[in-house]
């Protein structure tokens, strides 16, 4: 029993050694971005500053696009059968590669052309290109190399290079603001895409590492992966139908100010994403003794994913009176918004488990269903809330959304374990009877 507890013991320590390690490092990574947010509300004004998180809104789709989902795939079967990264390894980087190539020229057509950041059309293309390259293909090197990490569940090389981009992305907003004095979109792209840059260089570093990619494509693991990219691109459709909207229907300061709370309860939410991104290579690896053994990790780990929620919106109410110093006073809706979106964590952290625990035993399938017909449905109801209500029914519609998925990740998570239960054994009497019965016949 002694040696049982001790083991048990050492267990938790390394659990809560890892999460400690990776909640500090994404809480690193929320602080120098609320800090990079606030140096370019400052420096941009309302009306940059709402045309860059517009841009931002649409290289959103396409990052959940770029690689259709490969680094899902890679996290799981990486988890599950360690000697399987480097044909997965060389699966990610040919759907990098080809889905990031079709983005990015997408992009540069319709960009210019919907909100052009330059009256110069030279600018706008420069600024466009350095936009596109920094937002998705840098972005998705530095996600391949801490993916490719905690699916080895080396989360301390995951979590140093995660402080590594927040902290080169910081500096680059404070040289860029303190330093150089920037004012618009067009300038920040020049130093945003330095900063992704350096780390993405690390990143193939510390990827090689790891070991050389097999590059073939793993053709199972195709379907699956789309599946889940769809659920993401379907879910920053809607969470960014919103700012497309209010920027078409209401003034810059709406937008930037609600950019700017929509922003910290993303932000609010990387202390649940911490704890998640060290559970699911467990999920995966629970996944190979049935479904019935990840909800049970998903039942322990519910209660704990609620707390940190809850703390989290918290922290994010008692900070919002200071917003207003930190971000610049011409935000003037910024302070009632964020008291009233930032508890809208606590059931985005009820659904993210079940999700999580529906990812890991490949039920991409069920998970894709719930997520993508909630958020198709759901970005045509904030896109009308955004039109007709303005902020107040984005709000009220955010809310009401995240329940339902909610409800329905739990409900789809139990009821697929339920339709997996073995059949209830027969007695003798009815174990003799159906021969009987099938000689009759």
């Amino acid at each position: 029993m002694g040696l049982r507890s001790r083991h048990e013991f050492r267990q938790f320590a390394r659990h809560l050694g890892s999460y400690i390690g990776s909640s500090g490092a994404l809480l690193a990574s929320s602080v120098t971005m609320l800090l990079t947010f606030a140096l370019l509300a400052r420096h941009l004004g309302h009306e940059q500053f709402a045309l860059n998180a517009t841009i931002t809104a649409l290289t959103n789709l396409g990052i959940q696009v770029c690689g259709l989902g490969s680094q899902e795939s890679l996290v799981r079967r990486v988890a599950q059968e360690p000697g399987f990264y480097p044909d997965m390894l060389g699966h990610v980087h040919i759907l990098n590669l080809v889905s990031g190539a079709v983005l990015v020229i997408a992009g540069m057509i319709a960009i210019p052309l919907m909100f052009p950041v330059s009256d110069h059309l030279l600018t706008t293309l420069v600024a466009t290109a350095l936009i596109l390259f920094t937002n998705i293909i840098l972005l998705k090197i530095i996600w391949l190399a801490t993916n490719s990490y905690i699916a080895h569940s080396r989360f301390s090389v995951a979590n140093r290079i995660e402080f590594l981009f927040a902290v080169l992305r910081m500096a680059a907003a404070v040289v860029s603001c303190l330093v150089f004095n920037i004012t618009t979109v067009a300038e920040w792209a020049v130093w945003n895409f330095g900063a992704h840059a350096v780390v993405a260089v690390i990143a193939l570093i510390a990827i090689r590492r790891l070991g050389r990619p097999k590059f073939r494509i793993v053709r199972e693991e195709v379907p699956i992966g789309i599946m889940f990219a769809s659920q993401f691109f379907f879910k920053a459709g809607r969470s960014n139908a919103d700012i497309l909207v209010l920027s078409a229907v209401a003034g810059s300061e709406i937008v930037g100010s609600y950019s700017i709370a929509r922003r910290l309860t993303e932000a609010s939410y990387m202390a649940v994403e911490a704890l998640n991104r060290i559970v699911y290579p467990s999920y995966a690896a629970a996944a190979l003794s049935g479904i019935g053994a990840v909800l049970g990790r998903a039942r322990q780990m519910l209660v704990l994913t609620t707390g940190i929620g809850i703390s989290a919106g918290l922290f994010v109410w008692i900070i919002t009176p200071w917003l207003p110093v930190l971000f610049g006073h011409e935000y003037v809706s910024l302070t009632w918004m964020t008291h009233a979106l930032c508890w809208a964590v606590i059931p985005i952290a009820i659904s993210a488990t079940a999700f999580e625990a529906l990812g890991a035993s490949s039920l991409q399938n069920v998970r894709a269903r719930i997520l993508n017909a909630s958020n198709i449905a759901g970005a045509g109801l904030v896109a009308l809330a955004a039109y007709y209500a303005s902020v107040s029914g984005v709000i009220a519609t955010t809310y009401m959304l995240e329940i339902v998925i909610a409800v329905l990740a739990w409900r789809a998570l139990l009821t697929a374990q339920n339709a997996i239960k073995p059949p209830e054994r027969l007695s003798e009497t009815e174990g003799e009877a159906e021969p009987v019965k099938q000689r009759t016949a």
